[in-house]
């Protein structure tokens, strides 16, 4: 079993995974390795592949769906999508039928926050937008709804008039359980585009360095133990999984990707080795503040009924 262990850990201060930037943490393998070829996949075949990185709290993971989330996930977005063209086509000129292609990985994790226990989900999806037939926007909302309706993830309510989610607290999150990505970060493998998402054929090397943060193998401890064994998933694409056809397509994804970057400021390998180990501390930062509010949430809720018990 240790020996399995260690065959399937890339030990952290590697700096490079088959050819890619990663973080400085220590890795699964076997999970990097499915990340890395998903993203590559996508890049290469994928008309318009855009990648989003969602972040929900797990409430009660003895309701949540431990060994078929994809399948749930993908039934409530192409749901939830079917009724957005539904209710888009009563209006449009063009009317939209197609459903966006997608593919999806993520990872259950759970950690100390302030002294609470903080269960959560990374989810990140790469989308098809087949030359922006579906927006940022959009595909946003109907992934918020879809996780939030999965049993065992926090509730959100939806204002339809305001297009903006609302906690149970009613706090608002103008982005669901969208994570924007941070104009301000020092870490960027290339040029930075947008918030919302990751262009795959534009910022393919970035985007590796950010997903290679769900395969880390810390945060994993807190969890059931009915759910360490399927903490981490990812979609299948419909190709050759023999070795040679997989290095062919990394190398044909890197070298597009270097020419994408051409362009781009030249990065320092040895400044981004330095910068890359913070990164970690930026994605962190959501979780924390996430949780902080939750705990000031409970005090305030704790204060109120005390005070109706004193009234």
């Amino acid at each position: 079993m240790v020996k399995a262990l260690r065959k399937n850990c890339v030990k952290q201060g590697r700096g490079q995974f088959l050819g890619f930037k990663i973080l400085n943490k220590d890795f699964d393998r076997r999970n990097l390795n499915a990340v890395i070829d998903l993203l590559c996949h996508s890049s290469l075949n994928m008309k318009s592949p855009r990648m989003m990185h969602f972040i929900a709290k797990i409430e009660d993971f003895n309701c949540f769906e431990k060994t078929r989330f994809s399948q749930t996930f993908k039934a409530k977005f192409t749901s939830n999508m079917k009724q957005r063209n539904k209710e888009r086509n009563e209006t449009a000129k063009i009317k939209r039928t197609k459903l966006p292609d997608f593919h999806l990985f993520y990872s259950l994790e759970s950690k100390i926050i302030q002294g609470s226990k903080y269960d959560h989900i990374h989810l990140m999806v790469i989308f098809d937008t087949n030359h922006n037939d579906y927006g940022s926007r959009e595909l946003q909302i109907a992934v918020t709804k879809s996780l939030s309706s999965i049993p065992g993830v926090e509730k959100l309510s939806f204002d339809e008039g305001r297009a903006i989610f609302m906690q149970s607290c009613g706090r608002e999150l103008p982005t669901g359980f969208l994570k924007l990505r941070n104009r301000k970060s020092t870490i960027n493998v290339g040029t930075f585009r947008q918030l919302y998402w990751h262009d795959l054929k534009a910022e393919l090397p970035d985007a590796v360095c950010r997903a290679s943060y769900l395969c880390k193998l810390d945060q994993k401890e807190l969890l059931p133990e009915e759910i360490k064994q399927n903490s981490f998933g990812h979609t299948r694409f419909k190709s050759p999984k023999d070795k040679q056809f997989l290095e062919a397509m990394r190398a044909e994804a890197i070298a597009k990707a270097n020419v994408e970057m051409i362009t781009d400021e030249a990065v320092n390998d040895t400044e981004l080795e330095s910068l890359i180990t913070s990164l970690d501390e930026e994605l962190t930062k959501d979780e924390v503040k996430v949780q902080i509010e939750q705990n000031e949430d409970d005090l305030l809720t704790a204060l109120d009924d005390l005070l109706l018990d004193v009234a």
